[in-house]
């Protein structure tokens, strides 16, 4: 029979990190072990309990099985429990320590995250705060993972098994050259662009939204170059290769290349969107978690309104 008691929360910990880094060496480093103990760790845990918890390769690091994934929001919530009650047993009930990973849509991440760490930081000095930025298909599932325990995102496509707040709402604007003809109008309609390429923002789920805005307003868009990066959109607009479409422009006008650029709200468009504050509904929130929920929430809206425009500052403040 296993003898479950004889598992730490120490080997807990280091079964995360290994979960978190795309080697052991790489989850060594980050805590400042040997790879042989880390390693020795995991072994220990996986032989204690009984389970493979992750499948080790050679030159390709580790990858996790089923039964590790599923193993993981488990584990977080216990590490969580144990802080939470260290800090209370210690007399300090509001002063959370540990590890606190948090994603964040790519495009929203300059916008949000540098708010939420300096409120972080002010509040909970002693938690290490670890952001992931990457597409939304990417942060859900590592949202149904446990990977990480919320998440900043658009609510497009989420589904039954998440959990969200609100935190503000926007509308897509059409990025323009400073010189091009359409320029120097309030709002564009988007059939005045129909021979034009549209460069796209190509991280999900963001092609989807895209046809969701020209469907709105009954256009077929001529799809230009498909890009990754927001910045690049803005410098290839500038150069007059093109227009985009984004729900969250950056406040200046000159691109890294030092071109001018102008954005313009859409003639007859009604989609909005929605960015949130996500969580899985599998993983039961502990005092922590909920405290820190409201920090979460607190510093973003805190951060929209400070980089919003006044359009957007008078609709959140209501």
């Amino acid at each position: 029979m296993t003898d479950l008691h004889r598992f730490t929360l120490k080997q807990l910990r280091h079964f995360l990190a290994i979960a978190e880094c795309p080697t052991i060496h790489h989850a060594a480093t980050r805590l400042n072990l040997s790879h042989a103990a880390l390693a020795g760790s995991l072994t220990e845990l996986e032989e204690q309990i009984g389970l493979q918890l992750f499948i080790r390769r050679r030159a390709h690091g580790v990858a996790l099985t089923a039964t590790g994934a599923e193993l993981i929001a488990y584990c977080r919530a216990v590490i969580s429990a144990a802080d939470e009650l260290q800090a209370k047993t210690a007399g300090k009930e509001s002063a959370y320590s540990g590890r606190l990973v948090i994603d964040c849509y790519t495009t929203l991440a300059p916008f949000l995250i540098p708010a939420l760490i300096a409120g972080f930081r002010r509040r909970y000095p002693a938690i290490e705060l670890e952001i992931f930025d990457g597409s939304a298909e990417l942060i859900l599932a590592r949202l149904h993972e446990g990977r990480s325990e919320f998440a900043l995102l658009y609510d497009f496509n989420l589904t039954a098994t998440i959990e969200s707040d609100p935190l503000y709402t926007v509308r897509p604007r059409v990025l323009l050259p400073a010189m091009h003809r359409l320029a120097s109008k309030r709002a564009v309609d988007l059939k005045d662009l129909t021979k034009e390429p549209l460069i796209q923002y190509d991280v999900a789920p963001a092609l989807e939204n895209m046809q969701l805005i020209f469907k709105n307003v009954g256009v077929e868009p001529r799809i230009g170059r498909r890009v990754k990066s927001v910045e690049l959109i803005r410098a290839l607009v500038g150069r007059g290769l093109g227009y985009g479409i984004l729900l969250q422009p950056p406040p200046g006008n000159t691109t890294y290349d030092g071109m001018q650029v102008v954005i313009r709200d859409i003639l007859r468009c009604t989609v909005s969107f929605n960015v949130v504050l996500a969580r899985s509904r599998y993983v039961k929130p502990s005092q922590r978690s909920r405290d820190l929920r409201k920090l979460c929430l607190e510093s973003c809206v805190i951060g929209e309104l400070k980089s919003a425009p006044a359009s957007r500052k008078k609709r959140l403040s209501r």
